[in-house]
């Protein structure tokens, strides 16, 4: 650790920055536009309270939302200061709430010894209790029943609450289903992650001490991506900040991306309302992009209504215009990407300094087709994360089991694999049995109790309780890394993947050899944490703390796990309508703002280079679909951007006009033609009936339902409809 001796915060920072680090007493709301460099007035911010103020480090509360943004947050303060500051409260919201419940959520309820479940093991416990209640899960889908209830502990509605209003069949079946999942968790120590921060409000709202006790605590409170804070975590920051408003909260509206996940860009545009003497600094100068790539992305977002009002400027040369390209198809985009990739490479930059963003998953498979051809390594980040593969679900659900015996759904999870001859009747059996006697399934087993079943079975499931109660034994003291070793070899785990000889036994193989690797560097960082910790702490991790940058290779990643990170060139590849913004968003204001502020993180991801991409055809659901450009490819600034359209002229895709008009024009402003009943003919989906129209003049967005039997939106200054007759 290198050791600074003295720390010349006025110097070393720009005066907007030195404001929003001085300001300590009460209430700051810093606007912290792209790339101005935010996370470093926080590291000084903590810096500055503990050299200059002289706070202890276990007195400051400083959360984030990523592990990988505390770890590095941690690392930059340690730099400043030359010392640690390991008893600091640094974390995401799920981590500083799960620590508060590990200490005191016994007062409401919660063992210390909890387990936590993430999204896919809530979705399973909700599909078995949909199983039970024999309802059919054509009709009740287990995924949305989980995505209500998630909505319902956001908005802190209990399972006996929601049954009072619930009133028509289906939300008398959700309040079933809620019931019955919240005490399925009591039942199995359990937590998920909602019920993280829920419940520590609700310990906090309870219990009067406890609250007092952590406002003592943290003195002062510094919350990164406030943008992205959803209701509970709001409501956990005011319980916090009762007794004192000594809060410094970091964010962009502009950057509010993560409704579908119930953040609430409100908590930032309300925080004045909430903190009515909050202090209110901007950060606008951007230390990242170039003149012209600033200029583009402001000009866009000045389009949306619910936001602070704040212009990013750069001391950095205007530099190359953002290229907006058309191609033919979908194929020529990824061919003409891939092919600038080479050309960049040849001129030094990096491969790990290229992104390909887009609006949905789907749209990655042509690149990686092309990159692969052109042997050029490539990162795809999401899709299935490593620890949703299944060897590693199957792995950790041992250790689970191992902390918690209550866990049912690792006992269901693991007790065949590898297969010990114990079917889905002799589970359900026990299960029955089990809940009968109160008890959990582990429990019911190990309890001697004759089991209903045949002779080789239960020595099956007795030798299995014998192999856990060996690991059990050295839960506490074992590091998580040879428990995971021992659990691969005395189960069989291993044995069954080398017997197996496949290719994809091979890589189960290595996927578990990395996962002990993962618990080898968890200890180095680590060295008194045990198992439950490690448990947590990959329990939590995010796609972006998945992935590792620094690698040589392109990056191919949706524009919500891009927001944070920084490249050299980017790639924006199908700015279309209905991909980017998706139809829906076209029906809602709100959403097509979120939309356009997605655009603009996209946007301002890029160092120097910025290529827009859209396709005239486009290969989705198995055909071939002509595609309208993106509505917001008008909004973007004539002398920001060079649009180049690579459409062969004579194509029928080419329209009479430009590829998009601006918005603002005089066609724009015109009256629309069309009105609900017209018939109309397009030269790809024919003749049509217009249901119903949405805005005026190009702009308008129309609902045609055409002969096929087809409903499309279109936009009129694209669509190329004739009117039958006009």
């Amino acid at each position: 650790m290198v050791c600074a001796m003295t720390i010349d915060f006025e110097k070393e920072l720009n005066p907007q920055q030195y404001e929003g680090v001085v300001a300590i007493d009460g209430p700051v709301l810093v606007l912290a536009g792209a790339g101005s460099g935010k996370t470093r007035m926080l590291t000084y911010k903590i810096a500055y309270l503990v050299r200059q103020v002289g706070i202890s480090p276990d007195s400051i509360l400083a959360v984030t939302f990523t592990n990988k943004a505390a770890a590095e947050m941690t690392e930059r303060v340690e730099f400043l200061l030359g010392q640690s500051i390991k008893r600091a409260w640094v974390g995401t919201f799920h981590s500083i709430c799960g620590r508060i419940l590990r200490i005191d959520g016994e007062k409401i309820g919660i063992p210390h010894d909890y387990v936590i479940f993430d999204a896919d093991d809530s979705q399973q416990l909700i599909k078995g209790i949909i199983a039970d209640f024999g309802l059919d899960p054509k009709s009740v889908d287990h995924r949305k029943i989980a995505a209500a209830i998630s909505k319902l502990k956001r908005r802190m509605v209990s399972p006996s609450e929601f049954a009072e209003y619930a009133s028509t069949p289906a939300e008398k079946t959700l309040a079933k289903i809620y019931a019955e999942y919240q005490n399925s968790l009591r039942r199995f120590s359990a937590v998920d992650f909602d019920d993280m921060i829920s419940l520590t409000v609700k310990l906090l709202e309870a219990d009067e001490r406890t609250r007092h006790k952590y406002s003592q605590i943290f003195q002062y409170i510094l919350v990164d991506e406030f943008q992205d804070t959803n209701e509970t975590q709001f409501a956990f920051l005011r319980q916090l900040t009762r007794e004192h408003q000594n809060i410094t909260v970091v964010g962009d509206d502009d950057q509010s991306i993560y409704s579908w996940r119930g953040a609430q860009v409100k908590n930032i545009i309300d925080f004045p309302r909430y903190y009515p003497n909050c202090k209110i600094i901007k950060l606008e100068k951007n230390y990242r992009s170039t003149g012209k790539i600033l200029r583009a992305a402001s000009v866009l977002i000045s389009n949306n209504r619910l936001r602070h009002s704040k212009t990013l400027y750069t001391d950095a040369p205007a530099g190359e215009p953002v290229r907006v390209i058309r191609f033919p198809d979908d194929y020529a985009e990824a061919e003409f990407v891939v092919k600038k990739m080479t050309e960049l490479a040849a001129e030094g930059v990096p491969f790990g300094e290229m992104a390909v963003l887009y609006r949905i998953n789907a749209l990655s498979r042509t690149f990686e087709q092309k990159l692969m051809e052109n042997d050029i390594p490539y990162s795809v980040v999401g899709g299935v994360g490593f620890y949703e593969r299944m060897e590693i679900k199957d792995i950790l659900a041992y250790l689970r089991l191992m902390v918690n015996p209550d866990d049912d759904l690792s006992f269901k999870r693991i007790i065949n694999r590898p297969r010990r001859g114990i079917g889905s009747a002799t589970l359900a059996k026990l299960s029955e049995l089990a809940k009968q006697a109160g008890m959990s399934i582990y429990e019911f087993v190990a309890s001697g109790v004759p089991l209903p079943v045949r002779k080789n079975t239960a020595d099956a499931l007795r030798g299995f309780v014998e192999m856990m109660e060996h690991f059990r034994r050295d839960a506490e003291t074992a590091k998580p890394s040879v428990l995971i070793e021992e659990i691969v070899k005395q189960s069989g785990y291993l044995k069954a993947l080398v017997e197996e000889d496949s290719l994809t036994a091979d890589a189960r193989i290595e996927n578990i050899g990395q996962l002990i690797a993962a618990a080898v560097d968890f200890e180095r960082h680590n060295p008194d944490a045990n198992l439950r910790e490690f448990l947590a702490s990959v329990t939590l991790m995010t796609d972006v703390d998945r992935w590792t940058p620094g690698e040589d290779k392109v990056v191919l990643m949706t524009v919500h796990a891009a927001k944070g990170l920084e490249f050299h060139t980017v790639f924006i590849a199908g700015m279309e309508l209905g991909i980017f913004p998706l139809l829906r968003a076209l029906e809602d204001e709100t959403q097509l703002e979120e939309e356009r502020r997605l655009f603009y993180v996209a946007i301002t991801r890029a160092k120097r280079n910025v290529f827009i991409t859209h396709a005239a055809q486009r290969t989705r659901f198995g055909s071939v679909e002509e595609m309208t450009p993106s509505v917001f490819l008008r909004e973007l600034p004539a002398d920001a951007i060079e649009e180049i359209d690579l459409v062969p002229k004579s194509s029928i895709y080419i329209p009479d006009a430009a590829p998009f008009s601006r918005r603002g024009s005089a066609k724009s402003a015109e009256k629309s033609p069309y009105r609900r009943g017209v018939r109309v003919v397009h030269p790809f989906f024919g003749e049509g009936v217009v249901l119903s129209v949405r805005g005026a003049g190009d702009d308008a967005i129309l609902t045609v339902r055409f002969a096929n039997g087809e409903t499309k939106k279109l936009v009129a200054g694209f669509a190329r409809l004739k009117i039958v007759g006009g």
